[in-house]
């Protein structure tokens, strides 16, 4: 599905964006992880790029802000409704679902503030398969807190 969400600059005049929301881990629209995903930011400032991810309301939205088309190479950022975040699976999955549509299926690689992600894509008789290797997860021990009785 696309929609056009305005997004704004504080240096331009309003922007029209092209939003594709895609439901990841389902074959089924309704269900599964919901992301939007923005193939083409365009000069899009990151005020304008947060703007759009807080219109759109997914947990996150992937934006892809560079690509290399012959290497199948892009920069992916990913924004909540509130910040940018390093990485998002299921944004990941939709992009990739997104540009085997447009490219078709093989290996695709993301560049993320998290690394760099392989993503292989399939296609057949249902919509776009991908497949990836996630980043390593980060965490460090808990501290101990003492939480107020109720």
């Amino acid at each position: 599905m696309t929609a056009s969400v305005p997004g704004t600059s504080p240096h331009t005049a309003e922007h029209a964006v092209d939003v594709l929301r895609y439901s990841a881990f389902t074959t089924d629209p309704s269900g599964g992880n919901p992301a939007g995903v923005v193939l083409g930011t365009g000069a899009l400032a990151d005020t304008a790029i947060l703007a759009v991810a807080a219109r759109i309301g997914y947990s996150e939205t992937a934006f892809v802000t560079a690509r290399d088309e012959a290497a199948r190479r892009y920069r992916v950022r990913y924004f909540s409704p509130r910040a940018e975040v390093a990485f998002c699976g299921h944004a990941t999955i939709a992009t990739a679902a997104a540009l085997a549509e447009r490219s078709g299926p093989g290996e695709l690689v993301f560049d993320t503030a998290a690394g760099e992600i392989r993503v292989t894509t399939t296609t057949g008789d249902g919509p776009p398969r991908a497949t990836l290797t996630s980043v390593p997860g980060h965490s460090r021990p808990a501290e101990a807190v003492r939480l107020p009785e109720e």
